[in-house]
């Protein structure tokens, strides 16, 4: 299912507004809004984000799209539904602020998303087996989307992801005695069935011409060449691999029976501990497996609970440092919002922000 998003750009309102009655909609200066002369009895600006707008019309957007959602989930009906709507739309204003606030500074960074946003409706169409993008245009718009809302959902998405990435998982830290001090106190949540742990390096194919196709090849069968050397896997999983996982050594987790594809599953099985795959075509990539530890059942041993606990320590510690950078966005920026909306992230002047570590 496609999800809609309400946000525009500022440059979009502007044109919109200059072409309906050839006014032009100036941005209040920070401190003065009474010399703003928007066009009411088209548009209502509800809200003032830096050199953004949000419109009452995309307001009223999001609030129908958290609604839609609710219902399409199917969890809740009557007075519970009702009582999640109320809920999640009192933070519709803050989430947006929030959405132009990042937005912003991924501008401010000269970020861009065109190219992901090619890559993610070529996704889309592999992932339906639709034959064109035509045809993936027409199954967007026969669920009731436009393709440029879908296609402003993918570029709000990344350029917010890639701000936060650059500006604030960095400064989550984990370190070792934490992940052992949670590893001690929570050994019965570690209780697995038989599984492995796997190791990975994978590179890039999708959306890649053939002579790319072969360079990738060519890097990874370079790659494979340096571990039956005896090269360190995780060294040359960090020089090689293009996944996330290439900062941590190419550690893949640990995955037991159906967490797998049949495909990669049936490989792995005939795999001993230490052993590597050869170079596995894959589905948009090439991949190389190691299979770095075999478990029996019972607790997890410490070595190999240890990412999954870093991921849970990291979760858990990233939202409070995403909360403080919004509100630091929030104190460095200029935000005013019309009478009777509220945006539920704002801090009180009285409030200090504390200077990201």
């Amino acid at each position: 299912m496609f999800q809609k998003t309400a946000a525009q750009t500022f440059i979009c309102a502007i044109l919109l507004l200059t072409l309906a009655i050839s006014v032009q909609a100036q941005t209040p200066a920070q401190g003065n809004t009474n010399n703003f002369q928007g066009p009411k009895s088209i548009e209502s600006i509800i809200a003032w984000v830096n050199n953004d707008i949000i419109l009452k019309s995309e307001y009223d957007k999001r609030l129908s799209e958290i609604r839609q959602e609710l219902v399409r989930n199917g969890k809740l009906q009557g007075a519970q539904l009702e009582q999640a709507f109320n809920d999640q739309s009192k933070h519709a204003m803050q989430q947006m602020i929030d959405e132009a606030l990042l937005l912003g500074k991924a501008k401010e960074l000269g970020l861009t998303a065109d190219l992901e946003v090619i890559k993610a409706m070529e996704r889309m169409r592999q992932e339906r087996k639709l034959p064109s993008t035509d045809a993936l245009e027409k199954e967007i718009v026969s669920q009731g989307y436009t393709v440029d809302e879908v296609k402003e959902n993918i570029r709000t998405q990344y350029l917010t992801s890639q701000v936060l990435q650059r500006e604030v998982y960095g400064r989550v830290t984990i370190t070792n005695e934490e992940i052992r001090k949670y590893y001690d106190e929570h050994q019965k949540d570690f209780d697995k069935p038989a599984g492995v742990h796997l190791r990975e390096i994978t590179v890039i194919t999708e959306n890649r011409g053939p002579e790319e196709v072969a360079t990738q090849k060519k890097k990874i069968e370079d790659a494979l060449a340096a571990v039956k050397k005896g090269d360190d896997f995780a060294t040359v999983a960090s020089k090689y691999s293009e996944s996330q996982t290439a900062s941590e050594g190419g550690d893949f987790g640990f995955f037991t029976k159906g967490e797998l594809s049949p495909s990669l599953e049936e490989v792995v099985s005939k795999l001993d501990k230490g052993q590597v795959t050869d170079v596995l075509p894959v589905v948009g990539a090439f991949m190389i497996i190691k299979l770095d530890a075999k478990h029996e059942g019972g607790v997890l041993p410490f070595e190999l609970a240890q990412k999954e606990i870093q991921d849970i320590l990291w979760r858990k510690a990233l939202d409070p440092k995403i909360k403080e950078y919004l509100t630091k966005l929030r104190s460095d920026g200029f935000i005013r919002l019309a009478d009777g909306y509220v945006d539920t992230g704002a801090t009180s002047a009285a409030d200090k922000v504390s200077e990201l570590k």
